[in-house]
């Protein structure tokens, strides 16, 4: 009896944090309907064998409506077609130096990567469809290396790939371009996939290998990056591209794949794409979970307001107290009402992550120039992403910025968590009098305060 009634909480958790995810799962659905992806994929994930599972997940979302355009990476394809052939391949700062010889087989490589991701689109019931749609001109000769037949992009045909994209097609682009006269020329895909968020407004932009994202381990931060969130891995969840920028400064030793990585993720939000992931297509479900969750298991570089803090509203009242009904029935929290929300509405503030809120706080004001910090919870999905500590952390420097002298709490079940942000333990006497005069003695509540 006694372990089914500690299973009971246990349960009741797991129910939350389901009917959470299928909430979190129809806001998503709704509001990338009709949006562009777009995704790069490694070839050197051809032959693993959850590659299908890949391919069937992005199916899917072409059929929830989402629109899907490919361009697959060709570098593992290129290096067994040369290898083959016994044609040795130069590099210079990471771009292939193609020569007239190696050409042909590069083409034959580059198209080959597209078709087998095509057949494996037509294996799910998608219609992909591959074409010549990039103008390119050759990188010519740059501080005295001649990169031969590597190309740069020139101009992208717009409107085809709108029809196509319109019609329900998923365009496949093979990283080639042609000029003019018809000469082929080797283009970087990384370079193409970031290019198209010049002409095509898209609402995310994946790049998809065997990286997970960038590991937080080991990386000096600065001023921007020293609170970020992290993913139950170890990787860094989400930059903006000020933070992304920090990060390429303070570490050098970054390997050239995430500073690859991180450099055109900066440019494509700069160029308009809104988010950026890094994920690994080696884990099962791994863009799924990044699209429909807002914390993902890779990495994400975003150029808009992706996650703030803001004052709460009439319309936060019902995600406010979802949020604490788990901390209300475990006695961390005190019952609240509609009614009492709404009457201290201005003291309440939401964690708000693409516009869906995943945390709450409350600052309310007393006499003697004091503030309590209160109503600290935290969606159930989202415990370990840095919401509760960034909550805490906005609310003090509003206390500073309000010019309270002191701020207290009441808590049973936390006070180590909150010494961590300077709190210390206090008494009843410390509180000011209209608090301490409805202080609950059979709660029993401890004390803390901080002096600002």
């Amino acid at each position: 009896m006694a372990i089914e009634q500690n299973l009971v909480p246990e349960l009741k958790l797991q129910k939350i944090e389901i009917a959470g995810f299928i909430r979190e799962v129809f806001s998503y659905i709704s509001r990338f309907k009709g949006q562009l992806f777009i995704l790069k994929i490694e070839d050197s994930l051809m032959d693993h064998p959850l590659f299908p599972v890949l391919i069937r997940d992005i199916s899917l979302l072409h059929k929830l409506g989402i629109k899907v355009l490919i361009v697959p990476g060709t570098r593992k394809s290129i290096d067994r077609q040369l290898k083959a052939w016994e044609i040795e391949s130069e590099f210079n700062e990471g771009v292939r130096l193609t020569s007239e010889e190696a050409l042909p087989l590069v083409e034959q490589a580059s198209l080959g990567a597209a078709q087998r991701i095509m057949s494996h689109l037509t294996a799910s019931g998608c219609h992909g469809i591959q074409g010549n749609w990039v103008s390119a001109r050759s990188l010519g000769v740059i501080d005295g290396v001649d990169y031969m037949r590597t190309g740069k992009i020139d101009r992208i045909q717009k409107d085809i790939l709108t029809h196509l994209l319109d019609e329900e097609y998923i365009p496949i682009l093979p990283p080639i371009g042609w000029n003019k006269l018809g000469h082929a020329y080797n283009i970087s895909s990384t370079e193409l996939a970031t290019e198209l968020c010049k002409y095509i407004e898209v609402g995310k932009l994946f790049f998809i290998g065997n990286e997970c994202g960038i590991k937080a381990e080991g990386l000096k931060t600065g001023s921007m990056t020293s609170n970020l969130a992290l993913t139950d891995s170890g990787l860094i969840s989400a930059l903006d591209i000020d933070q992304a920028n920090e990060i390429l400064r303070l570490n050098p030793q970054l390997e050239y794949a995430q500073v690859d990585y991180l450099e055109n993720a900066i440019a494509a939000c700069k160029a308009g794409a809104k988010r950026v992931h890094l994920i690994s297509g080696e884990m099962p479900g791994s863009v799924l979970q990044e699209v429909f969750s807002s914390r993902g298991d890779g990495t994400m570089v975003y150029a808009n307001q992706y996650s703030q803090i803001r004052q709460a509203n009439v319309d936060d009242i019902p995600d406010i107290l979802r949020i604490m009904q788990d901390y209300i029935a475990k006695g961390f929290l005190i019952q609240r009402t509609s009614e009492s929300i709404l009457e201290k509405l201005q003291d309440y503030v939401v964690y708000a992550i693409d516009n869906a809120i995943h945390g709450c706080g409350a600052l309310h004001a007393f006499e003697d120039n004091c503030a309590e910090v209160a109503a600290i919870a935290v969606a159930a999905n989202y415990r370990k992403a840095g919401i509760g500590e960034a909550v805490v952390h906005h609310l003090i420097e509003l206390g500073k910025m309000r010019g309270y002298k002191k701020l207290f709490l009441l808590t049973t079940q936390a006070p180590d968590w909150f010494y961590n942000f300077g709190f210390r333990t206090g008494t009843v006497d410390d509180l000011p009098p209209s608090k301490k005069a409805k202080y609950n003695t059979k709660r029993n509540s401890r004390v803390l305060i901080m002096e600002l």
